[in-house]
């Protein structure tokens, strides 16, 4: 008679049964999923199962780095006990509150493998990075396979058409070493993935990854919801008060929350661009931060090079800085899919946090979400020509999207582009590119002198340009 344990699977991140294989006199007895044909043990700490190796027919075998490590070793823990997950139960949890993500993401149980640290790399020139749980983590490969993020296997299949052992192989082999470098390109999720079981796995690992976020009730109110985003910091103790005054004469009465995330490493480029008050120019910034970690001037000059490995890209705070931007907004994408709230939200970033909202709405463009209502961008660090991504964007937005530029504003004109070689135009400068009608595009250089002046004067703009 087949001994069967009913337990969650951390190669699938579901409760399945797994069929003992091989009982162990030495060592922890080999079990099978039923799900997803992989091969698991029970992990050291809990009745949860831990992963073996993946169970892979012959005629599906995809040779990979990972692969291999795995036919002969087995996780000691599961993935709730290696900080991959807070929870398996909680992955397709809703929430009343925005507020109230703790809920789904906060840790019950000890992080004994120390899990949410960085690791980068390259993919088609994109610097790529994510959680190096991954090594030990299949679900949120497979997760991301699943979405369709890791593109085709070594065969040339479509990985998100695969499923099983062969899904969790195939991803695992494109986050390894030969593939994505233990990265995740900043492509959105599809379909109906957000709020939903594998966009909880995708978002507890980024949830791990991303320093100081929080998501902070910061009034009540009634009608739709305002989400404040920062980028550039002038000191490391956050507070919303700045947008608070700016929008209380057009919104008087509307719910707040405020986001932060990464404020060391936002703190630490307000320095350099001299927001707090120092002496740092931004020709200093540039010369001597920008390129720091550079080895020599041709790394300088190619961009690829530039950033070819996980410590030269980590040891730039403003390359750092840009990819959590990323994995903040899908991270928020997935939050407030799984939030219910029937009058929906308003964004508004600043700086960087208009790149937070840019991959927040990319990650949103292909469910069937009506939840954001309207989105105001100031000063935005983020490419203004990628028509095809701004038009995903503009069509999750029900109402418009407001972008404010200045012509004045030295650190986008020189620190952005110079920081990215002049390959990519900030919408902080100039119009976005879009075939969408719901953009307007509002230049505000007669009220803007610097990066710095956005939300000081936001009340003046929405006065001036929205009365």
């Amino acid at each position: 008679m087949s001994i069967i344990k009913n337990q969650w699977c951390s190669w699938c991140a579901k409760k399945t049964e797994h069929t003992l294989i091989v009982k162990n006199i030495l060592s922890r007895n080999d079990y099978q999923c039923a799900t997803c044909k992989n091969y698991t043990v029970q992990c050291r700490y809990c009745e949860s199962m831990a992963t073996l190796r993946p169970g892979i027919p012959d005629s599906e075998k995809v040779d990979s780095f990972f692969a291999s490590i795995k036919t002969n070793w087995a996780s000691e823990l599961c993935s709730e006990h290696d900080g991959t997950i807070a929870n398996f139960e909680k992955l397709t949890m809703e929430l009343d509150d925005l507020s109230h993500y703790k809920k789904m993401l906060d840790r019950e149980k000890w992080d004994l493998a120390r899990g949410g640290k960085i690791a980068g790399g390259i993919v088609l020139g994109c610097t790529v990075f994510g959680p190096l749980t991954y090594l030990a983590a299949p679900a949120v490969a497979s997760a991301l396979g699943g979405l369709g993020l890791l593109g085709a296997s070594g065969t040339g299949t479509a990985i998100s058409s695969l499923s099983g052992a062969a899904l969790t192989s195939a991803s695992l082999s494109a986050v390894g070493p030969g593939g994505m470098a233990g990265g995740v390109a900043f492509i959105t999720a599809t379909g109906g993935a957000l709020g939903g079981h594998k966009g909880g796995v995708v978002s507890n690992s980024y949830f791990g990854a991303i320093d100081d976020f929080e998501i902070i009730k910061v009034k009540e109110g009634t009608g739709p919801a305002l989400i404040f985003i920062n980028g550039f910091l002038s000191q490391k103790n956050q507070d919303s008060n700045d947008w608070e005054i700016a929008i209380k004469a057009k919104y008087p009465n509307n719910p707040c929350y405020y986001v932060t995330w990464e404020s060391s490493t936002l703190y630490k480029l307000g320095t350099y661009f001299g927001f707090g008050g120092g002496k740092s120019s931004v020709f200093n910034a540039l010369a001597k931060n920008m390129l720091r970690g550079s080895k020599n001037f041709a790394s300088k000059v190619n961009p690829l090079g530039w950033a070819s490995s996980a410590s030269d890209v980590l040891s730039n705070p403003w390359h750092l800085a840009m990819s959590k931007a990323s994995m903040t907004g899908i991270l928020l994408a997935d939050l407030i899919e799984r939030t219910n709230n029937r009058d929906g939200f308003i964004l508004m970033g600043h700086s960087l946090g208009a790149r937070v909202v840019y991959y927040l709405l990319e990650a949103l463009s292909t469910t069937n979400t009506n939840k954001i209502k309207d989105v105001y961008l100031l000063g935005g660090a983020v490419d203004r020509k990628d028509t095809k991504g701004w038009d995903l964007a503009a069509a999750t937005v029900a109402g418009s999207i407001n972008n404010f530029y200045s012509n004045n504003d030295s650190v986008l004109k020189f620190l952005y582009q110079g920081a990215n070689l002049g390959i990519s135009n900030p919408i902080g400068l100039g119009e976005i590119s879009s075939s969408n009608n719901n953009i307007n595009n509002i230049d505000v250089s007669t009220l803007i002198n610097g990066h710095n002046e956005y939300k000081h004067k936001f009340s003046k703009i929405l006065e001036k340009y929205e009365s």
